[in-house]
Formats: C-alpha cells, structure tokens, sequence
C-alpha cells in the first residue's frame, strides 16, 4: 500500500466530499429539468413521482454508497473524480498526483 503524508491524506478526503457534492449536483440538475417538465405540463404528477423515487432509491443511493462506504478508498475515489472531470489537476496534492493520473488512466 502506499503511504501517503497526513497531511495529502487529509486533502484527499476534502476532495472526496468536493467531488461527491459536484456529482450529486450534477444529477440534481438533471432531476430538476424533471420538475421543469411537470411544472410545464409535459409530464403529470405520477410520472414525476416516479422520477423522484428513481432517483432516490437508485442514483443518489448509489452515490452514498459509493462514498461512503466504509473502507473507501480516497485515493481510488479522487481518482474517479479525476477521470470524470469533476477534479482539476491543480485541486490534486502534488503528492498524490502521478498516483491519481495513474489510476485515473486504468479506469477508462
């Protein structure tokens, strides 16, 4: 396993958070074009309900689970988020960079 400073650690979990809250975002939006959708009379209330439940118990459940599951891994994670395009190179610590680019690589 590598061994990573407290510090990078740390930071690693702050853009754990960050990318977490810049995915659900991102599916809320899509979530919120599903209300615009209802308000406009495109859809009724039933097909609107069921987006909600959809997105409940499917992505946003998913996404908790994903992390926060325990054992996650930060580095593993940030690296997804990294491969997404939900992280920056520059929001990455130097000290984890090439690890991050690395196993950002490996995912695709």
């Amino acid at each position: 396993m590598i061994e990573l400073s407290k510090k990078t650690r740390k930071e690693l979990r702050q853009l754990l958070k960050q990318s977490y809250a810049a995915e659900l975002n991102q599916h809320l939006l899509d979530l919120s074009m599903k209300f615009d959708d209802w308000k406009n009379k495109k859809i009724d209330c039933w097909e609107l309900d069921d987006q909600i439940h959809e997105f409940h118990n499917g992505i946003s459940k998913n996404l908790f689970n994903s992390y926060n599951a325990k054992g996650v891994d930060d580095l593993y994670m940030v690296s997804r988020a990294f491969a997404n395009g939900l992280l920056r190179k520059e929001e990455i610590p130097v000290e984890a960079i090439d690890l991050v680019e690395h196993y950002a690589a490996t995912l695709f």
